[in-house]
């Protein structure tokens, strides 16, 4: 039994494909309510599988509470969950709380935390992938120490069959006589031969899943996406294949919406992050392809990079990169072209002239087509591994506060990318966590064991959390976004917001040390 959890883990360590829903940046951010709890929650996602994810809570509410949590596994029933582990206070703070949950398997996961106290019971739900990002080097004088360990149980194994085939019949205080040593030496001869071949394909195997492992690590986003562009008419259409070398030939990518969309497929010039767009492809007849329609983008290359959720709670970003070709002209329009209607939530910038160089000493203001304000406020130096303090402000063309209304249900949507394209981030003024995987875990134990209605709410019911409390007179103007950068280096960060019935985006580019 032993020996199959040990084959076990060492499958799901090899095994694990290295997607992730934000590349590079596996960290996730929740900040919202958990009941009458205003909560801020970090995990820190294990690097590998087995492994342990950090938990910090931060309850807003004066209050003193208690919290717990608890790993919920997609596939895996409700009722199999481990006991709930306490979360320790952290010395000095107030009700600041820690604490740690193994992640035993490959596969998608909800921390279910809970707070309590006298101001009431509250859980939420915050999904993460458990997926292999990295490798662990063996230490040199461990690998010696595990080749002296086996040498010795390659020898004791051969000695104990040989010495049982030769000795085992034979009286007490007799000794071996020519026909036992033959026996023993044909059973240490046999063994030697069969233990050599098992080493041989012993090694053949694990050669074989470390280079399938180190190929993955490589690939980097699962499944493979590919893309080409036809034009039809004036309209350049994207049509986009997910899995085809990933899945079976007739395996459906079985996907729920997030923020009411199957796919959020983003597109940013390269080399110098010229361009973006933020797009939404539709689902054709083919299980695994996709089409939409391109904004006004120069022609070049482009990096896409594609977020969508599985229907079981993971999430993912899939990148290639694609060439656009040039913008057809308004002439070359037919008269038998099947023009696809582009998704009203789609927004773009054609160039990066408007990119504004973020100074943490004060607010950077970036101005807008239309006289759009978008204010950075003023925040400490950016550090990776520690709270970035996004927030903004909307200002109109006379410097007055412009009400921002909700966009796919948020107030803000936000694009993170290191320019060496190692980092890639999604970020929503609740967090950076997939919301459609949120709303799976939700169902998933509505469905097995039920719960008060004050404890899943429904998604209609959290608009309010996500974009806000109701505005006062004038409309809310302010938003802030939970991220921590997880690396230094030279970022571009893309801030989407509607207001007066347009989506529009501010550019900042900054630095972390």
């Amino acid at each position: 039994m032993k020996l199959r959890l040990a084959l076990l883990v060492l499958l799901t360590l090899l095994g694990a494909a290295p997607a992730e829903a934000h590349l590079g940046s596996s960290d996730v951010f929740f900040e919202g309510m958990a009941g009458p709890w205003q909560v801020r929650i970090t995990i820190r996602v294990p690097q590998v599988v087995p492994g342990q994810a950090e938990i910090l809570v931060q309850v807003q509410n004066p209050e003193s509470a208690t919290v717990t949590f608890v790993p919920l596994a997609s596939g895996v029933a409700v009722s199999n969950a481990p006991p709930e582990e306490a979360a320790q206070p952290v010395r000095g703070e107030t009700n600041l709380f820690d604490g740690q949950l193994w992640l035993m398997t490959v596969n998608a996961y909800s921390v279910n935390v809970r707070i309590r106290g006298k101001a009431g019971e509250g859980v939420v739900q915050v999904p993460i992938d458990s997926i292999a990002r990295s490798q662990l080097p063996l230490p040199s004088w461990l690998g010696k120490i595990l080749t002296v360990l086996g040498l010795v149980l390659f020898c004791g194994a051969i000695l104990i069959i040989a010495a049982a085939a030769g000795e085992s019949a034979l009286l007490p205080d007799s000794l071996p006589g020519a026909r036992e040593r033959r026996k023993y030496r044909i059973a240490a001869a046999v063994t030697g031969v069969i233990l050599v071949l098992a080493l041989v394909g012993g090694r053949k195997w694990w050669n074989a899943e470390e280079k399938n492992f180190r190929t993955g690590m490589i690939e980097g986003g699962w499944p493979d996406v590919a893309g080409d562009v036809r034009v039809e008419g004036s309209q350049r259409v994207l049509h986009l294949t997910i899995g085809k070398q990933d899945l079976r030939p007739n395996e459906k990518l079985e996907l729920t919406p997030d923020h009411g969309k199957l796919l959020h497929l983003y597109l940013v010039g390269q080399p110098a992050l010229q361009a973006f767009c933020h797009i939404h492809p539709v689902r054709e007849d083919d299980l695994k392809s996709f089409e939409a329609t391109l904004p006004p983008l120069p022609e070049g290359e482009y990096e896409m990079l594609c977020d969508f959720t599985l229907s079981w709670g993971f999430s993912s970003t899939a990148t290639n990169l694609i060439h656009l070709p040039p913008i057809p002209a308004a002439a070359s329009v037919s008269t038998n072209a099947h023009p696809l209607a582009p998704d009203p939530d789609d927004s773009w910038v054609a160039s990066a002239d408007a990119a504004v160089r973020e100074n943490a000493s004060g607010d950077t203001l970036c101005s807008l087509p239309g006289g759009t304000q978008i204010i950075w406020k003023a925040h400490h130096p950016l550090r990776a591994n520690q709270d970035a303090g996004l927030q903004f402000q909307v200002r109109d063309g006379a410097g007055n506060p412009a009400p921002l209304e909700p966009y796919m249900g948020m107030m803000s949507h936000a694009a993170v990318l290191r320019f060496d394209g190692r980092v890639f981030a999604h970020l929503h003024p609740s967090g950076n966590y997939s919301m459609a995987a949120q709303t799976y875990f939700e169902k998933k134990i509505a469905k097995e064991i039920g719960a008060p209605g004050s404890e899943i709410a429904s998604v209609s019911s959290r608009l309010e959390e996500w974009c806000g409390p109701p505005p006062a007179e004038g409309g809310r103007s302010t938003i802030s976004l939970p991220y921590e950068f997880p690396s230094p280096g030279d970022y571009r960060v893309w801030v989407q917001i509607k207001t007066g019935g347009q989506v529009k985006t501010a550019i900042f580019d900054t630095t972390v040390m």
